[in-house]
């Protein structure tokens, strides 16, 4: 990949939003709006998890205030996004330097520590200096609610639950699958349920299609199982695809019946971002029932969202460390809205372990 020796290479494009009164403060008073990077990891927007729930928060913002996006193109390696953010900070350019993903929070360290008068936000990872604001996630606690969710549902399928993951090396997804196989085997033992998990398996990317599709439909096809986690970020499409095909499988194979069919459905509980749309008959379409009826959301638009209004209102948290969780709304789980027809017997159960993890009667413990 070629060097990005210079900042003007780096930027892909410049942003800016306005809402109904930022627009108006602009037309009438000559003053450039204040500037915010954003700076990301490979597979970078258009993951449908982290990094577009991330771009989210920064669009919400646009009804609040002027601001100027500058959207940096995804770096590959952490020695990359060091070199990107020295060229960022030593521009001076920038009211806040937004850092998505652990994978950057040493080079960020690295940063800040060299250009203490930069303001940076950390969303998702934690770097302990006066300018920098950090954040992080117990996404496994909503993944602990999701894996009750599986359990219920498999009892009355096929009784297997499995899960596909992104990167095995990642401890955000190591955290997650550990959190959701805890939530099945507590369903599991608390209501006497008939359901194993299978071995996690990875795709060993956070992008490939093809090797997501065929696992998926290996999972369903030859495994038997009747439900997949699937923290796979923007692998999701070939989890789709795979969705699909072993549709078309159990329907021509089998010669199931229109209920067989039915009852045998594949469905997927996705993470990283909300994702429910994209089980649906036509994902271009909110019409009919999801084959997502669940998805585990770490709210990263909340914490942009916190942090860039609070530094464009010179009120920088510097040195703050957030931790979002299911308490506070910061990760959470969806609410079904595709999938009422086949998930509302089981529905009041999943919001009584949320409110358990909530209230702190249950305690998930992250993947040591």
């Amino acid at each position: 990949m070629e060097s990005r020796s210079s900042l003007i290479a780096s930027l892909v494009i410049v942003i800016i939003v306005f809402g109904a009164v930022g627009g108006l403060l602009y037309t009438t008073s000559p003053y450039e709006p204040s500037r915010v990077a954003v700076v990301v990891m490979e597979p970078g927007f258009g993951d449908l998890s982290y990094a577009d729930q991330l771009m989210r928060g920064l669009q919400a913002l646009a009804a609040d205030i002027p601001v100027q996006y500058a959207i940096q193109d995804p770096v590959d390696t952490p020695a990359e996004g060091q070199q990107l953010l020295e060229q960022l900070a030593a521009s001076g350019r920038y009211s806040l330097i937004l850092v998505l993903g652990p994978e950057l929070q040493d080079p960020l360290n690295n940063v800040a520590a060299a250009y203490p008068e930069q303001d940076f936000g950390m969303i998702d990872g934690i770097v302990p200096r006066e300018n920098v604001f950090s954040s992080t996630f117990r996404t496994y606690e909503a993944s602990f609610v999701a894996g009750v969710f599986a359990a219920l549902m498999a009892d009355n399928l096929t009784h297997i639950v499995g899960v596909i993951g992104s990167v095995e090396a990642d401890p955000r997804v190591a955290n997650m699958i550990d959190g959701f196989i805890q939530g099945v085997n507590r369903a599991k033992n608390d209501m006497a349920l008939d359901v194993d998990v299978l071995e996690p398996e990875f795709v060993g990317s956070y992008n490939d299609t093809y090797t997501a599709g065929n696992m998926t439909y290996n999972m369903f096809i030859q495994k038997e199982a009747s439900i997949i986690f699937a923290p796979v970020r923007a692998s999701i499409t070939g989890v789709r695809l795979g969705m699909l095909e072993a549709n078309h499988s159990l329907s021509s194979l089998y010669n199931l019946t229109k209920q067989e069919k039915y009852d045998r459905k594949p469905l997927v509980i996705a993470a990283e971002g909300d994702q429910d749309y994209y089980g649906l008959p036509d994902p271009e379409v909110e019409s009919g029932e999801s084959w997502i009826p669940l998805s585990v959301v770490p709210r990263t638009d909340l914490a942009a969202y916190r942090v860039i209004n609070a530094t464009l209102w010179q009120d920088f948290p510097g040195a703050q460390e957030v931790i979002y969780d299911l308490a506070n709304g910061g990760v959470n789980i969806t609410d079904f809205t595709y999938s009422t027809q086949y998930t509302d017997p089981y529905r009041p159960i999943v919001w009584d372990y949320y409110h358990a993890v909530v209230n702190g009667t249950i305690v998930v413990q992250p993947n040591p």
